[in-house]
């Protein structure tokens, strides 16, 4: 609460188990190290930091990370980092597919989030072609504006045609049914609804990632 100035209304216990105790993904099948965890840091026996983290198939994502404010003085953003860099790397002994370390969202313009970027190799992911670009590259962008395109040779929006949404998925009486189908079985008022919300939806996650989602309009 001192930190980002939260009321206490809104740090209930209720509220912390939802957002940090209840990953989704807990049950999911596999080596029984994936899931959510807490990694806790102690000082001379009292706690003094907690780093809330996620063990995926190809990762570990560092989902959040709180700590008393009375040792701020410890730069935790930058020890938190290196100590689940080498969490990583002894997951990579033992599971050789997990690989990478995802630190999360870098908002350039954030002076809490600067640490991020002092680590390399480290890369951005670029939010319309959704590939990775090295930090250093993307940061002399940022510096000239907040929101950047960072693969120069994504083709824009507007060079979609409309086949391109054929094998995109709609959901028409509770059945998931390919667009392209549905635009053959409807008329012609009813599928361009759909066709703009799926122009939406490739626009903000990328052809390839829209594949997987299924849109109701």
């Amino acid at each position: 609460m001192s930190i980002h100035g939260d009321s206490e209304s809104k740090c209930d216990e209720k509220s912390f188990r939802r957002f940090l105790c209840s990953p989704p993904f807990n049950d999911m099948n596999g080596p029984q190290e994936y899931g959510g965890f807490h990694q806790q840091y102690y000082i001379d026996n009292k706690l003094v930091a907690v780093g809330v983290l996620d063990i995926l198939p190809w990762c570990v994502s560092s989902v959040y990370f709180y700590y008393d404010p009375d040792y701020a003085a410890l730069s935790f953003g930058t020890l938190s980092a290196l100590f689940e860099i080498r969490l990583t790397q002894q997951f990579h002994d033992k599971i050789p597919r997990i690989k990478w370390y995802y630190m999360g969202f870098y908002i350039h313009t954030n002076p809490k989030m600067k640490y991020k970027s002092k680590f390399s190799p480290s890369f951005l992911l670029c939010p319309k072609s959704h590939s990775w670009h090295p930090i250093k590259q993307c940061l002399e962008e940022l510096e000239k504006q907040k929101y950047c395109i960072f693969n120069k040779n994504h083709p824009g929006s507007s060079e979609l045609k409309d086949e391109d949404l054929d094998n995109l998925k709609v959901l028409v009486d509770r059945k998931v049914c390919p667009y392209g189908v549905y635009k053959n079985l409807s008329s012609a008022d009813n599928y361009k609804d759909y066709k703009e919300c799926l122009y939406l939806l490739v626009e903000s996650v990328g052809l390839q990632n829209a594949e997987y989602i299924c849109i109701y309009c």
